[in-house]
């Protein structure tokens, strides 16, 4: 299943072999395209395909365990429980490093791949804003805002890393909102995820000043 993008295009297909394929749901609006377009492909395409879910609830971004339920409700609503396993959802016990937030995720993916016989997995990285766009990532005192650690401002990234597939890998939170406008989602999907990594327990808005937050208003002119 082909869905059209002006900065790449994403081809959802998978082998008459694969039968289980996980889903990285954090909560955010990238993964959640993903689980859509996923969703869609196997509900249409392939009901023969389990998605099984894995959310991992970072400390530092406890929105997560209550927005990915919401969106894996929205999926079901939309295309029908029968096509889901089990959410898997666990916690970061120790958060010192982003590596305790990794390997919390590994964690969760091998129980899950212990009980469901995982043979792919799909999640929702995204590329990174243009570099002169993210220089505008500024605090109040003008320093730039930490933003994602790893290379994402590249080009050209493989979508498939071993068992895993990135179909956005190569594209920004601008190609990303194309999605949502032309799969007709922007009023639906869009306002069940959360961005931001401000630190709070209110999610009833958007900080406006973290990374991601700076991010997602470039990539959608909104925040909700």
């Amino acid at each position: 299943m082909i869905f059209k993008n002006s900065q790449q295009d994403i081809n959802i297909e998978e082998t008459d072999d694969i039968k289980v394929v996980s889903l990285k749901i954090s909560g955010g609006a990238d993964s959640a395209i993903v689980g859509y377009m996923l969703s869609k492909y196997v509900a249409e395409e392939r009901p023969d395909i389990k998605i099984i879910p894995l959310t991992t609830n970072h400390p530092k971004k406890p929105y997560q365990g209550v927005f990915a339920p919401r969106i894996i409700n929205f999926y079901k609503d939309t295309f029908g429980e029968h096509i889901f396993g089990k959410h898997y959802i666990n916690n970061v016990d120790v958060m010192n490093t982003n590596d305790d937030y990794i390997n919390a995720q590994w964690d969760n993916f091998f129980e899950a791949n212990n009980k469901e016989n995982i043979q792919k997995n799909y999640s929702g990285i995204t590329a990174n804003p243009p570099l002169d766009i993210v220089d505008t990532f500024r605090n109040e005192k003008g320093n730039l805002i930490n933003g994602p650690c790893d290379n994402r401002n590249g080009k050209n990234f493989p979508v498939l890393n071993d068992y895993s597939w990135r179909h956005l890998t190569n594209i920004d939170k601008k190609g990303v909102a194309e999605l949502y406008e032309t799969l007709g989602v922007m009023e639906t999907l869009f306002p069940l995820t959360r961005s931001c990594e401000d630190h709070t327990m209110d999610f009833s808005s958007h900080c406006d000043n973290c990374w991601f937050c700076k991010e997602r208003f470039w990539g959608f002119g909104r925040y909700i």
